[in-house]
């Protein structure tokens, strides 16, 4: 293939990327099946620096000093600017303690994932502190498998304040006509990209608590978030969000999205995931 013949992708020794659901995992065997060369590297002191193209999927909420140092050797890298991606890097809806509002908020990790991949790095380096069963305060807690929400920000223990670990949100649901609750995902990998939404009797939507899927036009997607991705630096990856009273509301971003398992995509998940990785060839003259 003219132009990109070698991409390294730049992981984490924690992520086990060969054996992930990574969607850049089922990307990347796309891409060998075009005569493109594959390199996956997880140790920053060995990755290669004779390829085309890198791209740096880093499973953490910040790229560790080491990663940020071979990725400034690479004449173009894939999300080579996002290097944070905590919830004060890109939220607008968060709230400071006194700041008035009376509306619903939400608790989030500031860490990516409720703080899940950080933990799980801790635990590995044998971190007697990284159990989720221990009980904790509210001022020490680090990673959330769910998030609470309050009908005020009065409602919101103190300990959620001090904690540097918490952030507090507006809680701004997107609704329909009916009345059900709404979330857009927006996943895309260079100029390719697809754009759906997903339909739940709860403002807080996850795969569990989806009633339907829907698919929409990527034409559709808002200016404004194009916008933002453009500011936020990524080239590839998700943003979650929804339009309430007219404005985008970004309620999440991730540079490693997952992908269905091998064996369990649909017809219409495999077409999807061929013509993501497409999207490389967009990469080729920037």
């Amino acid at each position: 293939m003219p132009g990109i013949q070698r991409v390294a992708i730049i992981t984490h020794a924690n992520d086990n990327f060969h054996n992930s659901t990574y969607l850049l995992r089922r990307l990347s065997l796309c891409w060998e099946g075009m005569g493109i060369e594959v390199q996956v590297h997880s140790d920053p002191g060995q990755a290669p620096l004779d390829v085309d193209l890198a791209f740096l999927h880093l499973d953490l909420t910040r790229v560790p000093e080491p990663y940020r140092t071979l990725i400034s050797q690479y004449p173009r890298v894939i999300n080579g600017r996002v290097l944070d991606i905590s919830k004060s890097a890109f939220s607008r809806q968060i709230l400071r303690r006194g700041e008035a509002y009376s509306g619903p908020v939400l608790v989030k990790t500031d860490n990516n994932f409720g703080g899940m991949p950080e933990l799980q790095e801790r635990y590995r380096e044998g971190s007697a502190g990284s159990d989720l069963s221990i009980q904790r305060p509210w001022s020490r807690v680090e990673a959330l498998t769910e998030y609470p929400t309050f009908d005020s920000a009065a409602a919101v223990p103190s300990g959620v304040w001090r904690n540097p670990h918490l952030v507090v949100e507006k809680l701004l649901p997107e609704r329909d006509e009916d009345g059900l609750f709404v979330l857009r995902v927006w996943i895309f990998c260079g100029d390719h990209g697809i754009y759906y939404k997903c339909i739940s009797e709860e403002p807080i939507i996850k795969s569990h608590n989806t009633i339907r899927r829907e698919g929409l036009e990527v034409s559709e997607i808002p200016p404004g978030l194009r916008q933002m991705r453009e500011q936020l630096g990524f080239d590839y990856g998700k943003f979650d969000f929804g339009i309430v009273d007219g404005e985008v509301v970004l309620y999440d971003v991730n540079r490693t999205p997952g992908a269905p398992g091998d064996g369990k995509s649909s017809p219409e998940a495999e077409a999807n995931i061929r013509f993501l990785a497409e999207g490389i060839t967009t990469f080729t003259d920037r």
